[in-house]
């Protein structure tokens, strides 16, 4: 750590160090999901009764989703872990007539996801992390869904500290 960091954190707040450590620990947590997944975009999405809120985004090749987008639940592809929180691999969504007329899906050309429900340490469901590509893909990587239920763990963790007890 250099002089200008160590100054920096000591300005910064206990609350405040503690946002930019959540900040930090999610964008790796996204950049090791879309390594593992070979994908290009990986998330992280709040549901709402009715609606997915991007909570982070890892989008290095700009596929336009952002952390704040706001779609009908039922227009996404994570509605499904509100339904079945399993693990959902989907390769080639143009294939799959479950998925493939879904609003997102069109506007966002995406053609294979992979995603997991995000729970809360007190088992509230708080959304979900997914990894999105506008490629077919071969989810055969050995694991796979072990880690990315880990990865959404951790996450359900990190954000558990910062919420109300309502989950806002």
């Amino acid at each position: 750590m250099t002089l200008n960091e160590i100054v920096l954190c000591a300005k910064l707040s206990a609350e405040e160090r503690a946002v930019i450590a959540e900040i930090e620990a999610t964008t790796c947590i996204l950049k090791l999901v879309a390594r593992l997944t070979q994908m290009r975009f990986a998330g992280i999405a709040k549901f709402t009764e009715t609606e997915w809120i991007v909570s982070a985004a890892y989008d290095p090749n700009q596929l336009g989703i952002s952390p704040g987008d706001v779609w009908e639940l039922e227009a996404t592809l994570c509605s499904e872990l509100r339904r079945n929180p399993r693990a959902l691999f989907v390769p080639q969504i143009s294939q799959d007539v479950r998925y493939s007329a879904r609003a997102v899906v069109k506007k966002y050309a995406i053609e294979s996801y992979a995603g997991v429900a995000i729970f809360l340490p007190d088992g509230r469901l708080y959304g979900a992390l997914c990894a999105l590509d506008s490629r077919p893909m071969l989810f055969d990587e050995p694991g796979l869904e072990e880690t990315l239920t880990l990865f959404a763990w951790l996450i359900g963790c990190i954000f558990s500290t910062h919420l109300s007890p309502d989950g806002n």
